[in-house]
């Protein structure tokens, strides 16, 4: 009896792979504070005012986060307002490889972007995975595809420049998506 005991232990269940553990190792990983994501790297958080995000579910605090300030508003537009050329000079196939890659991280990352928007705004883990990360993914993969018909189907067209975007508490993932992926596919660059 002794060695099927044995056997048992070894076959016992280790975390499912929508375990929020890695989530909230993640944002452990960033002492559990975050900045504004500007020139890629979140800014400094010391000395600035901060908000406590909390899981809906449980009430308790997730992480906390830069209040923004009309001046990190002017430093993120100064920041895109430079990247703007060198992203427009790409040429649609350069803007739709990297569209293409962002779609296939959203993929591969895809259970912890599903867990972290399940935490943030309490939606079931299976809408979150099951259809708002897709969707994200399709959304990337389909405006890729525009940026590179850019050029045949909308000729003439060119960049607005910067694209300052908001987006709600509910789909803060996908309507980013939304946003986001056409305005850069086009050459713009964008504030969210």
């Amino acid at each position: 009896m002794s060695k099927v005991a044995d056997i048992f232990k070894t076959l016992e269940y280790g975390p499912a792979p929508e375990s929020a553990e890695r989530a909230h190792e993640w944002l452990r990983s960033h002492g559990g504070t975050l900045g504004h994501f500007i020139q890629g790297a979140f800014t400094s958080v010391e000395g600035r005012e901060l908000s406590e995000t909390l899981n809906p579910a449980t009430g308790q605090p997730l992480a906390r986060v830069i209040r923004g300030s009309a001046e990190d508003v002017d430093q993120a537009v100064a920041s895109a307002r430079s990247a703007q050329p060198a992203w427009w000079a790409l040429g649609p196939h350069g803007r739709a490889r990297h569209l293409y890659a962002l779609a296939r991280e959203v993929q591969r990352q895809g259970r912890l972007l599903a867990v972290l928007e399940t935490l943030d705004n309490g939606k079931p883990l299976r809408e979150s995975r099951d259809l708002d990360v897709p969707l994200v993914a399709r959304h990337l993969y389909h405006h890729a595809g525009w940026a590179q018909l850019m050029e045949a189907e909308l000729p003439g067209y060119r960049p607005l420049g910067v694209v300052g975007q908001i987006v709600p508490w509910n789909f803060p993932l996908l309507m980013l998506a939304w946003k986001v992926a056409p305005a850069l596919a086009m050459g713009n660059t964008v504030v969210l």
